[in-house]
Parts: C-alpha cells; structure tokens; sequence
C-alpha cells in the first residue's frame, strides 16, 4: 500500500493534479486512477505463478538503497533553498549531518555495486 501511494502522490504533486486519499475519483482522477491502477499491478505480479516473490522484494530493496543517495541529494539541496524553505532552511550543523549522511549512503551504494557487479565482472572473487 505504501509504494502506490507514495507514488501516486509523488506523480500528482509533480505534475500539478489534484491529489489525497479523502478526495474521490470525480475529485482526483488522475491520482485515484494511478493509485488503484498500481495496486492491481501489484495484485497481478503477485498472482503470477511460480514467481520467486522473495528474492523480487530483496532486489526492489536493493533497487532503493541504490537510488536513496540520488534521492537525498535533491532533498537536502530542497532544503537548503532559502526561497522554498524561508526560515526553516537548514543551518550549519544539519548541512553538515545531512552532507555526511548522503556521501556515507553513497560509498556504501557504490561498495555494493562494486563488489557485486563490477568485480565480480573482471573474475574477482570478494566472497571468502
């Protein structure tokens, strides 16, 4: 329930429709519509037979942590912006805090790209 929401939320808001789980289909079509169309795709993938459903949810995982350092550089540069933010932009100390936690996020996310896809292409072998 949580991916379809957000992402029908994340869709209508970038583009400017009108959004919110208490508005109707008449009120938000374009928001209803994604998120019950996502939900039934979601119910069909799963209802397929002899799909691997654990190791999808693992690699989905994966597909995130992977995609969170790119998300969390928009985010804190978002919250930096003084004209968007006003006077709740963050100061020196949460920069800092958020700087740090990004890059930390994206050496682990490039560690892991490295040590299970790159390395393991010119035969090197970080298994044990």
């Amino acid at each position: 329930m949580v991916l379809p929401l957000s992402t029908a939320y994340a869709i209508c808001e970038a583009f400017g429709f009108e959004c919110g789980v208490s508005r109707s289909f008449h009120e938000a079509p374009v928001f209803q519509g994604l998120f019950t169309g996502l939900i039934v795709l979601g119910v069909l993938i799963a209802l397929i037979p002899g799909l691997p459903v654990i190791p999808i949810l693992i690699n989905l995982q994966v597909l995130d942590a992977l995609l969170l350092p790119i998300l969390l550089i928009f985010i804190v540069r978002l919250v930096n912006n003084r004209r968007l933010m006003g006077r709740y932009t963050n100061g020196r100390v949460y920069n800092g805090i958020a700087w740090a936690t990004t890059v930390v996020i994206g050496a682990l996310a490039l560690a892991y790209l490295l040590l299970t896809w790159v390395l393991p292409l010119f035969g090197v072998n970080v298994g044990g």
